[in-house]
């Protein structure tokens, strides 16, 4: 049996004998191995190992090496290139081995270290399940994820786009690396240009009676009639979710939303050729009910827990309404920010009592450092004006900053500025981490009157 091995990237040198007694024709007579039968060049076997992500019978079908076909050295580096290209490895090694029986395989993978999801935002002609099938009959190695870097991406674009085609839609596939709000790349966005998609109709199943006239009330305010799945999920986060939440369902979901296309593509002459008209359905469960049993306090110093109780309108034994205590903890944090904590943060953490149906409710507060007045600039303005300005500005350097004072000051400035022009004031206001002082920097331009 002979036997051969390789890894990519690496070259593997041959040693023959250096013995001086010893030629090159006898060397290479020594190694000499009597010819294969045919038989000995069909693939027989693959054995994969290494990857935890794949199974082996995905990675045959990525490579493109087949069982029973006729095989060489230069089949396994072409199948561990295609391998390498597509991303989903980072190390890639393999060694065959002849017999008379055939020819077997050994594949060692390092998977990639990062891979992220795909997402398909609106190719709604076709289900998830559609899009999944169809794109692991052409791309074997995806399973919802992508890695970060290689071809796999644009393979499943490809397949995509294959798709498009034979539905007759007149659009192109683009995707986007979409980022996450820390800037790190999270997502592989699939998207249709070219097409215009609009929603029709927007239809709840699993709501109340109580709160199906809310969410439908909601439905007809959505500002932007445009179909896409991030846009429905902004919505679910911002308006839907939130009818419920006010009631004390704060385990309510919806699922994904369900997209059908009501007509083909519009002809009419007032409307795009690219039109698509779908209806989406929203399916909710709301879950359990809660009241709250407790608020508690924590880590707050400058200001008393008896102060900041009064600031909540969530008293034990009323609904859970936590879009109300939301909107009560935006107001205690800009009460700190008056007193010169600018980065005071509150972390609510919910324990739930399913029996009792009711919560409780701990509210960490992180006050920070107080901060305080730096420096006041003015740009734009003559001399005299900047002095009338800077005398009516009250915070005077090392006073403690008052982030509510700007607003209250820009009202009344205003009286000081000529009526004859229209004014702008950009205000550019600077937090000192290291000295934990606040610049602010006003910047006025004026134009004749509209």
């Amino acid at each position: 049996m002979m036997t051969a091995t390789a890894r990519i990237l690496l070259v593997a040198f041959l040693a023959l004998p250096t013995s001086p007694h010893l030629g090159w024709a006898q060397a290479i007579q020594k190694r000499a191995a009597p010819p294969l039968p045919d038989s000995a060049r069909k693939l027989v076997a693959v054995n994969v190992t290494g990857t935890k992500r794949y199974s082996p019978v995905a990675v045959i079908a990525a490579s493109g090496l087949r069982i029973g076909a006729d095989v060489s050295d230069d089949d396994f580096k072409k199948a561990s290139r295609r391998l390498g290209d597509m991303g989903a490895f980072t190390d890639i090694a393999y060694s065959f081995s002849y017999s008379v029986a055939g020819t077997k395989l050994e594949l060692k993978l390092v998977d990639a270290p990062k891979f992220l999801p795909a997402h398909f935002e609106d190719l709604i002609w076709f289900s998830d399940e559609e899009l999944q099938k169809r794109i692991r009959e052409h791309v074997p190695l995806f399973n919802g994820e992508l890695p970060a870097s290689g071809r796999l991406p644009d393979e499943v674009s490809d397949v995509l786009q294959a798709m498009l085609v034979e539905k007759g839609v007149p659009g192109h596939v683009d995707y986007l690396r979409a980022e996450g709000p820390s800037g790190q790349i999270e997502a592989f966005n699939y998207s249709v240009s070219n097409v215009l998609i609009r929603i029709r109709n927007i239809m709840f199943t699993g709501a109340g009676v109580s709160e199906l006239p809310a969410l439908e009330a909601a439905a007809q305010r959505l500002p932007d009639r445009e179909y896409s799945l991030s846009r429905i999920n902004l919505f679910v986060q911002r308006q839907l979710l939130p009818v419920y939440h006010t009631r004390g369902y704060l385990k309510a979901s919806f699922g994904p939303p369900q997209p059908t296309v009501a007509n083909a593509p519009a002809e009419e002459p007032d409307e795009p050729r690219n039109l698509t008209i779908v209806d989406v359905t929203l399916a909710v469960t709301p879950g359990q009910q809660y009241k709250l049993s407790r608020l508690e306090w924590s880590g707050n110093h400058e200001i008393s827990t008896e102060t900041l109780q009064s600031m909540v309108r969530l008293s034990p034994g009323q609904l859970a309404n936590t879009v109300q205590l939301s909107d009560n903890l935006a107001a205690v944090k800009t009460l700190y920010g008056s007193r010169g904590y600018l980065n005071a943060s509150i972390k609510p953490e919910a324990q739930f009592d399913d029996a009792a149906g009711t919560v409780a409710i701990r509210l960490e507060v992180k006050e920070e450092y107080a901060y305080r007045m730096g420096d006041l600039e003015f740009r734009g303005i003559d001399n005299s004006l900047t002095a009338k300005l800077r005398a009516a500005w009250k915070l005077r350097q090392g006073d403690v900053y008052d982030a509510t004072y700007l607003r209250e000051y820009l009202a009344q400035s205003n009286r000081l500025l000529p009526a004859a022009l229209d004014w702008e004031v950009t205000p550019h206001v600077t937090a000192n981490v290291h000295d934990k002082t606040v610049d602010v920097d006003l910047q006025y331009s004026a134009s004749a009157p509209k």
